[in-house]
């Protein structure tokens, strides 16, 4: 008989606003190369056929993906090394991405959460309202409604060059202050928890070849 895998209790915290708060929500996106959603973006340049942000000359340098995705866990350690989840509700995103073009946070960006970078400028943003309809699809997504999409200008030559086109960073992340509310607890089997830790291995060694 097959032994059964034994199950690990993970917490499950919901991260949530408190706008009485003097800072609140997201203060900077930053460019990384494991977003923590799994979401990779995509780029565009003169090359591209379907290219909807180049001029007939130059590059645009626009790039558009995922900042957050409604009820998807994040893998999380806390400060005494035990794993949980964490996750946003499509209410806080949305308002999570008001409150950022509310306090003009459109040129706030980081580099590896290590280190501010200038000529880096939110151009777009939005909610994805309906996943088959909106403007993410033409470009190969198929996001959740509730998902807060962003298009950045790169005017930085030095990030443009040798982090985005070398595919040194691939995703987006956020920066920012929130309250955790304790969801309750999920499941994760030992198999999960090793497939999660062969992905990790697999992307790392893969970005180093």
């Amino acid at each position: 008989m097959k032994k059964k895998k034994k199950e690990e209790q993970m917490k499950l915290v919901e991260f949530i606003l408190n706008e009485n708060d003097a800072d609140v929500g997201v203060f900077a996106i930053s460019l990384v190369e494991d977003p923590a959603i799994e979401e990779n973006f995509v780029y565009f340049s003169k090359s591209q056929v379907n290219e909807k942000f180049a001029t007939v000359d130059n590059d645009k340098r626009v790039v558009i993906g995922a900042v957050m995705i409604p009820d998807t866990p994040i893998l999380r350690v806390d400060s005494e090394g035990k794993k949980y989840n964490c996750f946003f509700s499509k209410d806080t995103i949305r308002r999570v991405e008001e409150l950022y073009m509310i306090n003009s946070k459109h040129q706030s960006a980081t580099l590896g959460h290590e280190r501010a970078v200038n000529g880096i400028t939110t151009v777009e943003t939005w909610i994805v309202e309906d996943s088959k309809k909106d403007k993410s699809a033409v470009y190969g997504f198929n996001y959740p409604v509730g998902t807060w999409v962003a298009c950045m200008k790169i005017e930085n030559e030095d990030v443009w060059n040798n982090y985005i086109k070398e595919g040194e960073v691939k995703g987006f992340s956020i920066e920012g202050y929130f309250e955790s509310k304790d969801a309750g607890a999920i499941k994760m089997s030992e198999d999960q928890l090793l497939d999660k830790i062969r992905k990790i291995i697999l992307e790392s060694e893969n970005t180093t070849k």
